[in-house]
């Protein structure tokens, strides 16, 4: 996951509690799948750009999201038994006790059809943000029962940076007590909030809670934090990260393969996602 450059003033680190964030808001940002059409990707994308987020439900069929979830599980598995940490992005909480990890993946056939189903959906709200993105983050966030969660902060400056686009899906339901992702509506263009001059508004949070399949856009400048995990079960987001070419942000480190760094564009995606694809050359122009 992407990790701004400087740590965040400790008054809006200060700002963890829960207590204001209600799942309930979350609805205002939320839009069907199937009602994204090209008529409304416009609509999506602007109110994308002014609250920093958008919801959409059932992006994904429960069987894509079922299938991917389990290869989410199995490489876990593999990769942790392996040891290698070039898998493994640099996340907070990583280090603690394995109840946080940032999992790079491959372009599995369970991955590719996840793409699939999501850029059909979202490539026209992301070009009408900005004509050309390149892939710039391919992984899973995966928690496990205990994880404290995370303070509040952002994954890239808000002074320094260009706008990248993060899609979580989730590829289970997301309940309050399995550690939804916490988000605060239009932080990512309030610059006196990110140079800690003032506090985070807690009144203002709204808690990602989720069904299989639903996806939430996420501008990186945007504060936000993992919640506890409080369940007995895992939670796993699958995440896909945008960005304008070659603008690579300060401080900043991709959780993806090397073999998958600054080759695949969003708008050559029906290539890269094609069964026999294999990542030999470049797809980004």
């Amino acid at each position: 996951m992407w990790m701004t450059s400087r740590q965040l003033p400790s008054g809006v680190i200060a700002a963890r509690s829960m207590s204001a964030a209600t799942s309930g808001k979350l609805e205002a940002f939320a839009v069907d799948a199937a009602s994204v059409a090209e008529n409304s990707r416009q609509d999506v994308a602007a109110a994308f750009k002014r609250d920093g987020l958008a919801v959409v439900r059932q992006i994904l069929p429960p069987a894509v999201a079922e299938a991917l979830c389990s290869r989410v599980d199995a490489e876990l598995r593999a990769r942790q038994s392996e040891g290698d940490d070039s898998y493994f992005g640099n996340v907070y909480g990583y280090e603690d006790a394995g109840q946080r990890w940032d999992l790079k993946l491959r372009l599995s056939p369970e991955v590719k059809e996840a793409m699939r189903a999501l850029l059909e959906c979202l490539q026209g709200v992301l070009e009408a943000l900005r004509p050309s993105w390149q892939l710039t983050e391919l992984a899973a966030m995966c928690t496990f029962p205990s994880d404290p969660g995370q303070p509040v902060h952002a994954d890239t400056s808000h002074v320094y940076d260009q706008q990248v686009v993060t899609i979580f899906v989730a590829l289970h339901d997301v309940p309050t007590e399995r550690g939804p992702t916490k988000m605060y509506p239009r932080s990512h263009v309030d610059g006196e909030l990110h140079l800690g001059m003032k506090e985070v508004d807690e009144s203002s949070a709204v808690l990602c809670t989720l069904s299989c399949g639903d996806c939430v856009l996420m501008d990186s400048r945007l504060l936000h934090c993992g919640t506890a995990n409080t369940s007995d079960l895992h939670r796993f987001l699958f995440y896909t990260s945008w960005m304008p070419p070659a603008r690579r942000s300060r401080g900043s480190t991709n959780t993806i393969l090397a073999e998958y760094e600054e080759k695949l564009s969003l708008r050559r995606w029906q290539e890269w996602t094609a069964e026999d694809f294999a990542c030999s050359q470049s797809v980004a122009q």
